[in-house]
């Protein structure tokens, strides 16, 4: 099973044997400002996918790691944490590894299922149930199919989008009716109550909350659906 962990406070990751680094949480504002690294941004286009991982661990890791225990210089003296350091510790093969698969690899997973659910709103909530319903069995290009959640816990946070219909926020004027979103307040109320982790539900309910407004305003728009419900 694949776990999207996510820390919400700085810990300690155990690399190696006598090795461990202490780190912020990787938020997303730090992989942002992680891809927007000047040593990132200069990377040519030929590099290597090797290559443009270590880069962007070590400008993940300048922002997030703020002590470690383990690491020394040639006589074997403890060494302060400083970004060159990181940049040499993260030059050792298998420090790497184990701080791709200990710190990243959980945030990248987290992107990419960010990215499925945004394409699968954009199915769900343009209407793509209609389109499922002229098919005569499961058709293997649906997009509802291919952009299913990978994870345990990319399927809690569609099942909670899916039961979030009574808690949208709607306007009313001389316009008509405009979906403005979720009542965000009340979705984390039901994803606790559902044992969905708040910190994911966090993550990944805004992607969708987006899409699922544009959709469903347009739809309104074109007449090709009705107001869902009287303001909140």
């Amino acid at each position: 099973m694949i776990r999207l962990d996510l820390s919400s406070g700085p810990k300690w990751l155990d690399l190696g044997p006598g090795l461990r680094l202490h780190v912020l949480p990787v938020t997303t504002a730090i992989m942002v400002a992680a891809r927007n690294d000047p040593v990132v941004e200069a990377l040519p286009e030929g590099a290597s996918k090797e290559e443009q991982a270590l880069v962007m661990a070590k400008a993940v890791a300048r922002r997030v790691v703020t002590g470690w225990e383990g690491v020394g210089d040639a006589d074997g003296n403890p060494v302060p944490v400083t970004p060159e350091g990181i940049d040499a510790l993260l030059d050792i093969w298998p420090v790497f590894e184990a701080f791709q698969t200990r710190c990243l690899t959980p945030h990248l997973m987290l992107d990419a299922e960010k990215k499925r659910l945004r394409t699968l709103a954009e199915w769900h909530f343009g209407g793509g149930d209609r389109y499922c319903e002229a098919c005569q069995g499961p058709c293997p290009d649906c997009p509802g199919r291919a952009n299913r959640p990978l994870t345990p816990e990319g399927w809690q946070v569609w099942d909670l989008a899916q039961r979030l219909t009574g808690q949208l926020r709607i306007a009313t004027g001389m316009g008509g009716a405009t979906v403005l979103g979720w009542d965000m307040g009340a979705a984390l109320t039901i994803a606790r109550a559902l044992g969905v982790d708040p910190l994911i539900a966090a993550e990944c309910l805004p992607d969708i909350e987006a899409v699922m407004v544009r959709k469903l305003n347009e739809q309104m728009a074109s007449g090709a659906r009705s107001a869902p419900g009287p303001e909140r």
